[in-house]
């Protein structure tokens, strides 16, 4: 049985941190100048509204819809995937908007809010809620919203250094939400892993948990152009971004589809690929989508991540959770993590393959630190953009494991309401459910594990 403090305790963490939220809004946060009334208004910021708005729709229907539904191939957590997700998003865009607000200030701690906020506030809880899938099933309600309030501020201040200091191209945030939400994630699964998570029999899916699951993967594979393309500084760059996304996700599932089938004995598609590895070529050009200037770039980008992806899946999840004790509940590593570093390691190798007079008048909106002074010279060359490309790899990889892990430990301490070993990747101990609960997420798959001897014409074909 769970303590009374165990069982309050979600209760008064949310009431304490939404009192804490409203208090730090109210002292110090503000409507920027563009959104409030009786101003002037200059072309830029009158067209906001109608340029940013659609792509912030649909990062939020990604947000919301997409990584929700595709949690829910789990057969007895899918109240849980959808709910915490919500629940995870609404908090890390609240945290969001005041860390990044707070240490980006220039007038003490004072912050604005305008619909680019917003927007970032999204990709904060994209942060989140990839870290989310790596543990999926194995945190109760609270220690969900812990470790979203600690990985927040490390995930944004890695992302103030690679944008701010190393002044890298990231266009779609491959590498510091995709990949750094991966492997925060994947550290954190390791340390706070039991071996009682592993082969659980509440673990695995259904035939409709697996159709849920795919609505949230086609709502993700419509909106990813979006995603990219949301904060390219230029139109011509958004139109590259939506462009290149769209023909790398094509390319990527195609070969999806190819490399599902040709890995299996039996020659047949696996879901997990379909909802997943389809998805990879977004995370693969995200880095690059305002750069790609040659269709067939981005197409080879998006074939890389499909099959690496479903290599992943098959053979890399199963070694990191026998071998090395990760248990990876959504696979993190081959949706997000490693089309993450293909995507930063491809930004290095297209800072060679394009040239600066391929971009006339808007290098320095992709590369800030290539600006040239009045003088003809720039701050980085292409080899110091290349090496910071790097570096950055290597901050957000090092900076995710070693937070992940710590955060892993401080999940572990008894003080959380923790999940009990039988309720692992099960709603029952956190959610009202309804009575058809157990008969369809657990009777009908123990029946259906049982051997009925009949004549089945399929089947003996197939022998």
């Amino acid at each position: 049985m769970r303590s009374p403090l165990h069982q309050n305790q979600l209760t008064l963490i949310l009431g304490l941190f939404q009192a804490a939220f409203l208090v730090i809004f109210a002292l110090y946060g503000s409507y920027d100048a563009s959104a409030l009334p009786n101003k002037e208004k200059n072309v830029e910021e009158a067209n906001r509204m109608t340029n940013l708005y659609p792509l912030f729709q649909d990062t939020h229907v990604m947000i919301f819809i997409g990584f929700g539904f595709l949690m829910t191939f789990l057969k007895r957590y899918g109240f849980s995937a959808v709910s915490i997700n919500m629940l995870l998003a609404v908090f890390t865009i609240q945290w969001g908007i005041i860390v990044r607000g707070m240490a980006s200030s220039h007038h003490g701690f004072k912050f604005t809010i305008s619909l680019e906020q917003l927007l970032t506030a999204d990709f904060a809880a994209a942060v989140i809620l990839i870290s989310m899938g790596a543990m999926l099933g194995k945190l109760s309600p609270t220690q969900y919203v812990i470790m979203a309030f600690f990985e927040t501020p490390v995930a944004l201040i890695v992302e103030h250094i690679c944008v701010h200091n190393l002044q890298i191209n990231d266009v779609g945030g491959s590498i510091i939400v995709h990949a750094f939400g991966a492997y925060f994630g994947l550290a954190c699964a390791k340390a706070f892993g039991k071996k009682e998570q592993r082969g659980h029999q509440n673990e695995g899916s259904t035939y409709h948990t697996d159709i849920f699951a795919m609505i949230g993967a086609i709502f993700l594979w419509i909106y990813w152009p979006s995603f990219n393309a949301a904060v390219a500084a230029t139109d011509d760059a958004r139109q590259r971004a939506v462009a290149n996304t769209f023909l790398s996700l094509c390319a990527c599932t195609m070969t999806t589809f190819l490399v599902s089938q040709a890995v299996d004995k039996h020659k047949r598609f696996d879901m997990v690929h379909i909802a997943n590895s389809t998805l990879a070529g977004g995370v693969a050009i995200g880095t690059t989508a305002n750069v790609v200037l040659e269709p067939y770039h981005a197409m080879i980008v998006g074939v890389i991540a499909g099959a690496v992806s479903v290599i992943g899946y098959k053979y890399i999840t199963p070694f990191l959770s026998e071998k090395l004790g990760i248990h990876d509940t959504c696979g993190v590593n081959n949706l997000h993590g490693m089309p993450g570093l293909i995507a930063g390691f491809a930004s290095i190798a297209f800072l060679f393959i394009y040239d600066e007079s391929q971009y006339p008048a808007q290098y320095d909106k992709i590369y800030p630190g290539m600006t040239r002074s009045e003088d003809g010279k720039r701050l980085f060359d292409e080899k110091t953009q290349a090496l910071n490309q790097l570096m950055a790899i290597g901050l957000v990889f090092l900076a995710s494991t070693v937070s992940g892990y710590i955060t892993g430990l401080l999940l572990k301490l008894k003080i959380w309401d923790q999940v009990r070993d039988d309720e692992y990747y099960a709603d029952g101990d956190y959610f009202e459910t309804p009575g058809d609960y157990d008969f369809t997420s657990r009777i009908v798959t123990s029946v259906q594990k049982i051997e009925v001897a009949e004549y089945n014409p399929l089947s003996q074909k197939e022998v």
